[in-house]
């Protein structure tokens, strides 16, 4: 199992994708690596390009690390 970490282009902030938002078009963020989602390998591939088209990689860099 994965986690997937984002760092914000422009700041520098970093946290934890905890969830994501269909509806809204967006990733619901924590701060604590705990409250992270934990996702397959496989899963993650499919999230990170739901990130890319909700354009969220336009901020921010997402990495895949282990948990």
């Amino acid at each position: 199992m994965v986690k997937i970490k984002w760092t914000n282009k422009y700041s520098n902030e970093t946290g934890y994708v905890a969830s994501l938002s269909t509806k809204g078009q967006c990733f619901i963020n924590t701060f604590d690596e705990s409250e992270a989602k934990e996702y397959s390998e496989k899963a993650v591939k499919g999230i990170m390009t739901k990130l890319d088209t909700f354009h969220e990689t336009d901020n921010n860099i997402f990495e895949v690390i282990p948990s």
